[in-house]
């Protein structure tokens, strides 16, 4: 593409350094013109800096200084992108390698063409190329939850819309990303009470509401070697799941549904906690996801100290 928008492939990291090695190594085959990859690490202790600056000198590297969460994170690469003139900012995981060299370049030519798309996700593959994820996702609510999952015990795939069109989408997934800067101008960064999870569908709210598109793309782009553990009913993604969308639908108005939600899941754990003889570990886990919900629906932000037995978590 002659005089290409300059794309800034934004990769934040914390504590996954042979992980971010692997994908920074397959972001030298990019063939696009005019991208730069950029570097955030979130204070990682085990020498994530370190390899970045030893392995990839030519990279710009942010350091942050402190553990803030993909939100935070990614905020700090979004706005050294946009201070450096991006036109376009990628947020991509650091658990992802190349797929396809040439999605930046198919993405740009179709958001150039498309200038009411604010926010596009291409084809993202999961753990091996040819298998697909489904990236097209739907904002939290009660009802919808309660619907969702009585369709998916009936039909596992009936939500699946990562397939061979273009998709208007309520919501996609923050794996691979691409941002019109002129759409993050309008609408804002990403929401810091959110260290991470439903930041997407926060995001793609704003940007709904501003009059901007987000859309789907059938392109070819990563591969996602998204880890296989800690995604259990008690885990820190599950807490982090449901109190941020408890936070979300406050957020946006739905106090009612935010209501609903809460009560809803916590009887649901309880009840898995029952049936599964954990009753103990269901315990102590729904006593702490009803003091985060309490502390936002009375108004509150959401507490970004964690504790026991999470501690600080990785992105």
């Amino acid at each position: 593409m002659t005089n290409s928008p300059s794309v800034y492939v934004i990769v934040l990291t914390y504590n996954m350094r042979e992980v971010a090695r692997r994908c920074l190594h397959s972001l030298q085959g990019l063939n696009y013109p005019h991208h730069q990859v950029v570097v955030v690490d979130n204070a990682s202790s085990d020498g994530t800096e370190e390899m970045v600056r030893e392995d990839f000198p030519a990279l710009p590297l942010i350091q942050t200084g402190g553990n803030h969460g993909y939100t935070g994170g990614n905020n700090r690469g979004i706005e050294y992108a946009l201070a450096q003139g991006a036109q376009y900012v990628l947020l991509l995981n650091p658990d992802t390698v190349l797929a396809n060299p040439n999605f930046i370049g198919e993405m740009v030519e179709y958001l150039e063409a498309n200038p009411r798309v604010g926010i596009a996700g291409p084809r993202v593959f999961f753990r091996e190329a040819g298998v697909v994820q489904n990236t097209v996702l739907f904002p939290p609510g009660l009802w919808r939850s309660i619907v969702h999952w009585v369709r998916y015990r009936i039909n596992p795939r009936f939500a699946e819309s990562s397939g061979e069109t273009v998709v208007d989408a309520s919501v996609l997934n923050g794996v691979c990303v691409m941002l019109r800067a002129e759409c993050l101008r309008r609408t804002g960064l990403l929401d810091e009470n959110i260290f991470m999870y439903i930041e997407d569908a926060d995001l793609d709210y704003r940007a709904h509401q501003h009059g901007w598109r987000v859309q789907y793309l059938p392109i070819d782009s990563v591969i996602h070697q998204q880890k296989a553990e800690g995604y259990h009913m008690t885990s820190l993604v599950s807490f982090l799941l449901k109190r941020n969308s408890v936070y979300y639908l406050c957020k946006i108005g739905k106090r009612l549904d935010a209501w609903g939600y809460a009560i809803l899941s916590l009887l649901v754990l309880a009840a898995r906690g029952l049936l599964t003889f954990k009753i103990r570990e269901h315990a102590v886990f729904c006593r702490k996801l009803a003091a985060a919900y309490r502390q936002i629906l009375l108004g509150q932000k959401p507490d970004a100290a964690f504790g026991p037995p999470y501690g600080q978590p990785n992105q």
